[in-house]
């Protein structure tokens, strides 16, 4: 297997943490801050895919804390939430069957409950555009400003954030699948 190098990391990190500070390491894709709201032992996950230009970025948290996060330039994220997700992003009570947009080097600020799981799929804009321009829909992409809330069908939110769990916990069981 060939090495990885650090203008290259693997199309697959799983990280495991019980230290809140280890969360603030940032990841190319994302800047973090995370403060533990609790006194328990932390529990947490992050599961990273990357795909040629895009990135699946899974969280799971056993305890409530607060984390400001900022997507990258060049890349709109758009986060659904797991069936216990508990908590605020920016003061707004999440849940289940909710997509958020986020626009790119927007800060977020989540409070989220114990028992907390988000996927986030970040992909650049253009990406996004080139998609539905071949499909004669380019009328149809709206760049958010902000974090914006979509109006989707909860279930269609809920089926999109249980294929991208089976992704990434494929891809955690297998990385090696996902670096060729």
């Amino acid at each position: 297997m060939a090495s990885q190098s650090a203008s290259h990391p693997p199309a697959v990190t799983v990280d495991d943490f019980s230290d809140p500070t280890a969360l603030n390491a940032g990841i190319e894709l994302l800047e973090h801050d995370v403060v533990q709201l609790q006194s328990m032992p932390l529990k947490a996950r992050r599961v990273i895919v990357r795909l040629e230009s895009a990135a699946i970025v899974h969280y799971a948290t056993n305890l409530r804390i607060r984390t400001r996060s900022r997507v990258r330039k060049g890349r709109l994220g758009y986060v659904v939430f797991g069936p216990q997700a508990s908590g605020t992003i920016n003061g707004l009570p999440v849940r289940p069957g909710l997509m958020l947009a986020v626009e790119p080097e927007t800060e977020i600020t989540f409070v989220a409950n114990g028992g907390w799981e988000s996927i986030t799929f970040l992909l650049p804009p253009a990406d996004i555009l080139d998609h539905l321009t071949a499909r004669q829909r380019e009328g149809e992409f709206h760049l958010p400003q902000g974090v914006e809330s979509l109006q989707v069908d909860p279930e269609r939110v809920r089926a999109l954030f249980k294929w991208g769990k089976r992704l990434v916990g494929s891809a955690a069981k297998h990385p090696d699948l996902f670096n060729e």
